[in-house]
């Protein structure tokens, strides 16, 4: 019935194609291409149809022009509408060029700025539905064009003369398909409006609007392009759905706290065009509408958030949702503003008008995006040389800032422990448009000599704001909520680069001077070798691309071997971990190309070292996929992809079926809950295939996978499910109830805040240097803290723990002391295998490069 649907809905496109290809002239409204109105109940288009439509637009009207950004992560075309009048449309080039100039207004002359301020135009960037269940935006898309490109009235007029529009129809059109698929294949059953077994983005799923500074995933580098690269765009509106039971519509203002490296007057002009939309919302008989809530400044990774750091006004709505396409009814005592900024479900300030409840459809929240999308489009029209005005002021002054105020710069020297993870780094900000500099000769800064080839970033540029918020150390503002409790961040209290990815940076307080060169491509230095004609080639092993290597040369069936201890050989020495390899089946050629793109370094030896080595194996590994859709599992198969692990993904009935060990030597159990692992979706909530977890069965058979010599690997939350099921003589000391800083009526009364609270920062770890987890660390570490566990057990057990000084970086920790000296990591034996505790997020989002060797480690060495 499926496959009958699709072809069905290909033909009927095909036929309405073919026919309005031969009436030019017209136009076709978004319901007479599709057969109904966009959000209609029960109705949505999936991404063929959007795509089809955008396509049609694009053949007959004059005001719309589609560009092909690239393909999305698994191939769909990716594309972006531009759209405005004809005569704009022609010198695109030109106003491309114009913006450029604009964004960056240190070497403007007060002429040449006011001649660009004349011919330029007012580019704004909408995109719609990054999270695809949020479906409501990708549908108003189409309605959006089409009253664009047929009205004939002065407002839309005015726009067309003087806004460019930017228009992506979805910034995730793989999940726009999956979603769909998923809802028609469901609907008019049970399970209508069920959450998706899987991500609805193939790795990250709802994590997509969390990549805007690393730039992973396909979809962000080509949104990235066209802000930081090409268009410099003044608006960024990134249209959002939120829970059912709040508010009908959030729009900035944004809650507290606030970034202090946000420019003040980019913020007080943010307000008055969205006080201007929430006034048009009200005039339109839009109840319901939050401001000054739930969502804040703070945060920099999300797609309204980095252009906030590129002087772009950033702009988050978020519109209640119902369940897709199906209308639901909300009685008035079911609405409830349960999150920051509001005080009880009456009429305050931020919340002037409460909705009255009732039903609440597809349609409504098109229509509260489209009224919000139209008043944008007609303020920035009307007042297009002020906000161009501004758009070079917050530029200049962001550029000023740093030269008047430390720090100056963030120097990152060329002895780094892991020099391509170094240059990753400067790829990434680059990529967010940032300027970077290399030192020609030797110079002083803060009285310390830095020699040539250190990388130096300027603070006097107009992304000033973008590189601080990533560069620097967080003090997370401790905020208390109505009850006398912290208030948790919206999404985490830290994110310092440097400090993920362990990259060795210096911030410069001071002004300098130095001999610097503009780096327009930075490029991972080739690999190299050192020494001739040795026959055994040593791997130093402190570089999370020599994972990489071993990977490789696992494929080609090369024999390895890793140092348990640390050894010299003449004048270098090698630390615990290292790999050696025979190259006897290898040329010299054959040889530098397994590592010429990894920039990572290899020393031939005629000889052996004379150390402990031990073989190792080709790990066998499978990682645990459950069906509830983890974004932690996704991020984990993507990094284990970019590092070229070999895996398999396991579900609950191979989990089930036992055997394991004849097929796996590491299975991975990402962090989800001891619940979620047992039991996943709930009977009835899914689909029956979809429904239950592991279950006891699971468990019987990862006891006898650990026994017969596997190495089970749980990581973050997936550390409970472990102690509780294999007995394992641990104690996690941040419990349920304190991960979400629930206190008992005792402590409330004595004021006692004794649990720890650090929701998403970062900590340092003393690390055991000597044992395969920790092989390459130098003996310590950083790792991403979302309340995650803290282990008391005995001092054979541990891997890693905390030191017995605060282990705060970055972020906030309270009550750290309960902490000190605890466990971060932990290894158990189990008959003949092992189990693995991590307590944190080894892997998170692909930032927290500094911690990826923890987990691979123990992939490639235990």
């Amino acid at each position: 019935m499926k496959n009958q649907y699709a072809k069905s809905a290909v033909i009927s496109i095909l036929v309405l194609f073919s026919a309005w290809s031969l009436c030019p002239a017209e136009v076709p409204a978004p319901e007479t291409f599709l057969g109904f109105k966009a959000g209609e109940d029960f109705k949505l288009a999936d991404w063929s149809q959007i795509l089809g439509y955008f396509d049609i637009l694009a053949q007959k009207s004059s005001k719309v022009r589609l560009e092909e950004l690239g393909l999305s992560t698994k191939g769909r075309r990716f594309v972006m509408a531009v759209i405005s009048s004809p005569d704009n449309l022609n010198r695109l080039d030109a106003i491309k060029t114009i913006q450029k100039k604009l964004h960056d207004p240190r070497n403007l002359s007060f002429e040449e700025e006011k001649q660009l301020i004349e011919q330029g135009k007012a580019v704004v960037l909408i995109a719609c539905s990054i999270h695809s269940t949020e479906i409501a935006a990708s549908q108003m898309s189409m309605e959006l064009a089409y009253k664009l490109v047929t009205e004939d009235s002065p407002a839309i007029n005015q726009i067309l003369d003087e806004v460019v529009l930017l228009l992506i129809p979805s910034v995730n059109p793989d999940g726009i398909d999956i979603v769909t698929d998923w809802y028609r294949r469901n609907i008019n059953t049970p399970f209508e409006a069920s959450r998706l077994p899987w991500l609805y983005h193939y790795y990250v799923g709802h994590d997509n609007n969390r990549d805007w500074f690393m730039f992973t995933q396909k979809e962000s580098r080509l949104e990235a392009r066209v802000l930081y690269q090409e268009w410099f765009p003044l608006l960024v509106y990134d249209i959002h759905q939120m829970g059912s039971s709040g508010a009908r519509f959030f729009i900035p203002p944004y809650h507290d706290p606030v970034n202090p490296n946000l420019d003040s007057l980019l913020i007080r002009e943010m307000n008055v065009l969205t006080g201007i939309a929430a006034a048009e919302l009200t005039r339109h008989g839009k109840t319901g509408v939050a401001t000054n809530a739930i969502f804040d400044t703070w945060y920099t990774a999300a797609n309204r958030a980095a252009p906030l750091r590129h002087n772009m006004i950033g702009i988050l709505s978020e519109a209640a949702s119902a369940n897709l396409a199906s209308p639901i009814y909300l009685r008035k005592d079911q609405i409830h503003l349960s999150s920051r900024g509001f005080f009880g479900d009456g009429i305050q300030s931020s919340y002037l008008e409460p909705w009255p409840g009732g039903w609440w459809r597809l349609r409504d929240i098109i229509e509260y995006e489209e009224i919000t999308a139209f008043s944008f489009l007609r303020t920035f029209a009307s007042r297009r040389t002020k906000y161009l005005k501004d758009f070079v002021l917050y530029g200049r002054r962001q550029a000023e800032k740093g030269q008047t105020e430390p720090p100056f710069a963030y120097l990152l020297p060329p002895d780094q422990k892991d020099l391509p993870t170094s240059y990753k780094m400067l790829q990434i900000l680059r990529m967010g448009g940032v300027e970077v500099h290399k030192a020609a000769a030797a110079f002083t800064a803060d009285e310390v000599e830095y020699p040539a080839g250190t990388f130096v970033i300027l603070l006097s540029q107009p992304y000033r704001a973008f590189v601080k918020d990533l560069m620097e150390r967080k003090a997370y503002p401790m905020r208390t909520g109505p009850s006398g409790k912290p208030e948790m961040p919206y999404d985490e209290a830290s994110w310092t680069l440097p400090l993920q990815m362990g990259v060795r940076t210096i911030e410069v307080i001071s002004p300098f001077k130095a001999d610097l060169e503009i780096v327009l491509e930075v490029e991972i230095p080739k690999g190299k070798i050192e020494g001739r004609n040795g026959r055994y080639a040593i791997l130093p092993n402190t570089s999370t691309h020599d994972a990489i290597l071993v990977n490789r040369l696992h494929k080609k069936d090369i024999p390895l071997w890793v140092a348990a201890q640390g050894f010299r050989l003449g004048n270098k020495h090698f630390p615990p971990g290292a790999v050696i390899f025979d190259t006897g089946r290898m040329n010299g050629e054959t040889l530098l190309s397994l590592i010429r793109d990894l920039g990572i370094s290899l020393v031939l030896s005629t000889d052996k070292p004379q150390t402990e080595l031990k073989p190792l194996k080709k790990p066998l590994i499978g990682v645990y996929q459950s069906w509830l859709a983890d974004r932690d599992e996704g991020w984990l198969r993507w990094t284990l992809e970019k590092f070229e692990f070999p895996f398999k993904i396991v579900h609950n009935a191979e989990i089930r079926g036992g055997n394991l060990h004849r097929t796996y030597s590491h299975i991975i159990l990402p962090g989800q809950s001891e619940s979620s692992l047992l039991e996943g979706a709930s009977p009835g909530s899914t689909l029956p295939e979809y429904s239950g977890g592991i279950g006891l069965e699971g468990v019987s058979a990862l006891h006898r996978f650990v026994h017969e010599g596997g190495s089970l690997l749980a990581l973050n939350q997936a550390s409970d499910f472990a102690i509780s099921h294999f007995g394992l003589p641990a104690k996690n000391i941040i419990t349920p109830s304190s991960r979400w800083w629930r206190m008992s009526s005792e402590e409330e009364k004595g004021g006692k805040h004794s649990e720890v609270f650090c929701p998403g920062s970062l900590l340092t770890i003393r690390v055991a240097e000597s044992r395969p987890f920790g092989y390459g660390s130098m003996g310590e570490g950083v790792i991403f803290s979302y309340f995650s566990p803290v282990f008391e057990a005995d001092q054979e057990y541990i891997l890693a723990a905390f030191p017995s000084y605060n282990p705060l970086l970055s972020g906030i920790c309270l009550n750290e002391k309960n902490i000190r000296e605890k466990a971060a990591a932990l290894e158990f034996t189990k008959g003949k295998g092992k189990v693995y505790l991590l307590g944190f997020k080894p892997i998170h989002r692909a930032q927290a490069h500094g911690s990826f060797k923890f987990l691979f480690n123990l992939l490639l060495f235990s």
